[in-house]
């Protein structure tokens, strides 16, 4: 089959595909450090995909070294600290006007 070229862009020609096994495929990244690090463990990535990792000071940083601690940390929905939950002292109550 010709493949053909489309004004907009587009390419059409036969997909290969390969035959998927039943489990799953690890992806990995690499920092900027060189390291390699599961895609499932970067924590957020870098205006343009470089993944960063935790510092281990509160922040993130591009060329952190891979430490599994904070990574694990850093996972967990809200971040799993030591310290006690935030809760406000009082409560503020809002008139309404009418």
């Amino acid at each position: 089959m010709l493949p053909l070229l489309l004004a907009g862009g587009a390419y059409i020609a036969p997909i290969t595909t390969t035959q998927s096994s039943t489990a799953a495929v690890d992806m990995y990244n690499h920092t900027l450090r060189g390291e390699r690090i599961l895609a499932s463990e970067v924590v957020c990535r870098g205006r343009w995909g470089t993944p960063m990792l935790p510092d281990g000071k509160g922040g993130y940083s591009l060329i952190s070294p891979i430490n599994p601690e904070f990574i694990a940390l850093s996972l967990i929905q809200p971040p799993k600290t030591s310290g006690t939950p935030f809760r406000p002292a009082v409560t503020v109550s809002v008139p309404v006007i009418e």
